[in-house]
């Protein structure tokens, strides 16, 4: 029931209640404004008390917001379950399988971009404006423990990409759940720039940065580049190692969870087993593990930092360790299809930017054998 009055200067105030209770007001210039939004409102009023259990519970947050708003809904005693974005994040990440050590700063992101949103107000064009405005934003490097500096470089199309696999995984975890029918951000794609291989270690820096990582404070910096270098392991999978994945007799590591879900067998090559049977212990102990805390890996980043310093090394990441291990593989005669299977790669497609690799290199041989034989 709307109640109408006239205000001092001269404007009209309309009041809405129901059931003796206060719902809403607003003023207007002219009384015959204030009835027709009386009548419209008192109309939506009557429309949602009709409404069923099963039709308020499959109502939309759009829907919802024609209606009057959540606000009015819970003024009528109708309380509405929508589960928020921040919600389904918590939910997620508490689900997690530990995979990717990136997938959890990357969903918590998504979480402070649309926070309190419920998730079936979330649209197709809210992603593209989301990922339009992180595409735009600048590359953010360590800069200690749980911090981090902006840099003046822009995020690439394969960031925004990794980024958007992320958001859809968290859209895609509430289908499997039942909270949404459709994924938003099926609808929305992002060019990927080719992956190149920006960074490997010629023999001059690897031998450096070895020898800077013996002088390190931390004792197991060198055995963890080694290893990085010889196996082609990432770096969660290194670090997640306890000492019972360790098979000291064969060499092996046995990796049962990897980036791309798959249990695996790595092959570790003697000198860098050796070096590892210095450290040996036993049971699931963390080869890598913080001083602090058994349970959790060491953060090596001051140290690693460190080294590539002591060595004169720029423009390095950890992850080119990786990179390094491959582009030795190819150079010295492995085929694309057995370095994928070393390193674990789903797809040879991945492994084909290191192809232009083995061409240099076999004409760099061939070029070196054949000017010694014609020319001495």
């Amino acid at each position: 029931m709307a109640t109408i009055r006239k205000l001092p200067n001269g404007r009209f105030r309309a009041d809405i209640r129901k059931n003796y209770t206060f719902i809403q007001a607003k003023t207007f210039s002219s009384k015959k404004d204030a009835e027709k939004w009386s009548s419209d409102f008192d109309a939506k009023l009557d429309q949602i008390l009709l409404l069923s259990p099963s039709e308020v519970s499959n109502l939309t947050p759009e829907q919802v917001e024609t209606l009057g708003g959540r606000e009015v809904f819970s003024k009528l005693g109708i309380e509405l379950d929508f589960l928020t974005f921040h919600e389904l994040v918590d939910e997620y990440i508490a689900k997690w399988n530990k995979k990717d050590e990136n997938q959890i700063p990357r969903a918590y992101y998504w979480q402070e971009v649309f926070n309190k949103k419920p998730i079936k107000a979330i649209t197709s064009a809210d992603v593209r404006k989301a990922l339009d405005q992180y595409g735009k934003g600048k590359v953010l490097k360590g800069h200690g423990p749980g911090k981090s500096i902006e840099i003046n470089k822009q995020r690439s199309s394969n960031t925004v990409l990794r980024q958007r696999a992320v958001l859809s995984s968290i859209f895609k975890y509430a289908i499997k759940r039942g909270y949404l029918n459709e994924n938003p951000v099926e609808g929305v794609s992002v060019d990927s720039t080719p992956n190149e291989v920006e960074r490997f270690l010629d023999d001059r820096e690897r031998d450096a940065l070895l020898e800077a990582c013996k002088k390190s404070t931390w004792n197991k910096m060198y055995l963890l580049v080694m290893m990085a270098i010889t196996t082609g392991m990432r770096k969660a999978e290194i670090l997640n190692l306890t000492w019972k994945d360790i098979d000291l007799d064969k060499g092996l590591a046995k990796l049962a969870t990897t980036k791309n879900g798959s249990r695996r067998i790595n092959p570790i090559p003697a000198f860098a087993l050796d070096e590892l049977k210095k450290f040996r212990e036993s049971g699931c102990n963390l080869i890598f593990s913080s001083p602090t805390d058994a349970r959790k890996p060491f953060n090596f980043r001051v140290q690693w930092n460190k080294a590539l310093k002591r060595a004169g090394i720029k423009n390095f990441r950890f992850h080119d360790l990786r990179h390094t291990a491959a582009s030795y593989l190819v150079m010295n005669g492995a085929s694309l299809h057995e370095t994928a299977e070393l390193l674990g790669h789903k797809s040879t497609q991945t492994t084909k930017r290191y192809a232009h690799l083995s061409t240099e290199h076999k004409s760099a041989l061939a070029e070196r054998i054949m000017n010694k034989v014609f020319n001495g």
